[in-house]
């Protein structure tokens, strides 16, 4: 069986508190998530980590100041964690587009128009998409 691809989505959410989503961004892989990540951001600890899967990263610096993961660990709720965090970003993502259409400049999906989400982490994470 082949491994959950979800493993390598990282998603990084700016909060004070692990579980209430704040600025929730979404990465392809570890590498382009500890890239664009800042130094300050993690020796401030401005935020939190998790692959999609729901596993808890801790993030550090290496001797380079460059952002690394120091441990993963798996947390029983970290799967809620995501869920919460993408629900909370694909309805910032959704008010956005109903805004834009409003202006002339997007066209609502019909799910989009009757306020309807995907329900699943794998669907949220297609809806919102990724950090470029």
């Amino acid at each position: 069986m082949a491994e959950d691809w979800r493993a390598d989505i990282i998603l990084v959410n700016e909060s004070a508190d692990e579980t209430t989503p704040g600025d929730v961004s979404v990465f392809r892989s570890l590498g382009e998530a500890c890239r664009w990540l800042e130094p300050w951001w993690v020796e401030n600890h401005e935020g939190f980590a998790f692959t999609a899967t729901g596993a808890r990263l801790t993030l550090g610096m290496d001797s380079n100041n460059s952002v690394i993961v120091v441990r993963q660990e798996h947390v029983p709720h970290g799967p809620k964690i995501v869920l919460g965090w993408l629900c909370a970003c694909a309805t910032a993502v959704l008010d956005a587009r109903r805004s834009k259409a409003e202006r002339g400049k997007a066209v609502l999906s019909r799910s989009e128009e009757q306020g309807q989400l995907p329900l699943t982490t794998e669907g949220l994470i297609a809806y919102v998409g990724f950090q470029s």
